[in-house]
């Protein structure tokens, strides 16, 4: 979120109305200010590092996990960390690899935050969890199809559901409440 911020102060041309985010990393375009390529290295290089580290997360806590079903189901939350490392490294300048990266990116949210609601519906402890993974999918989905909202705010909307989502997953990981689903910590060593 930060490198967003820094590259919308850079670019007095960008518009959250009339603009995607993706137009913030483009490196050649020269109609949103003097400085685009200080925000295209802001922007992608933002998005590249964070789909690392949470690529990083997801596979310490798909190690960590001791049910199958989350484990299948949050591969799908590591595919969307590397699609979003794919739209970072390419930027809206190469058009088909970054709308298929973006694509993808934007496609699996949903899917990941269903799948794991689904699967998590057989726990009851965190069974009012995987309800509100239900609905973040669903509006996930909706949202970044509707035309009521620009752009930009449908692919922030996005972004901001899923870090969220996964900011409480690693909260109720860190507070212990996932017990029914993650090993003990004195056999993470042995994973």
């Amino acid at each position: 979120m930060t490198c967003i911020v820094v590259s919308v102060t850079l670019l007095p041309g960008y518009s959250w109305f009339e603009n995607a985010l993706s137009d913030l990393g483009s490196w050649y375009r020269t109609d949103l200010g003097e400085l685009q390529v200080v925000s295209a290295v802001f922007f992608n290089g933002g998005l590249i590092v964070t789909g690392l580290f949470l690529l990083y997360y997801s596979q310490y806590f798909i190690r960590s996990l001791k049910d199958l079903p989350t484990k299948v189901a949050m591969i799908a939350f590591a595919c969307t960390c590397v699609f979003l490392v794919g739209v970072g490294i390419f930027s809206e300048d190469f058009r088909l690899q970054h709308f298929i990266a973006a694509l993808s990116y934007f496609l699996t949210i949903p899917i990941a935050l269903g799948l794991v609601g689904l699967v998590w519906l057989r726990h009851k402890e965190i069974r009012w969890f995987a309800v509100v993974s239900l609905i973040l999918a669903f509006i996930s989905y909706i949202a970044i199809f509707q035309s009521w909202a620009s752009i930009a705010f449908r692919e922030l909307g996005e972004a901001l559901i899923a870090i969220g989502w996964l900011w409480t997953v690693d909260f109720m990981h860190y507070t212990g409440r996932l017990t029914s689903i993650v090993k003990p910590v004195d056999t993470m060593d042995q994973v």
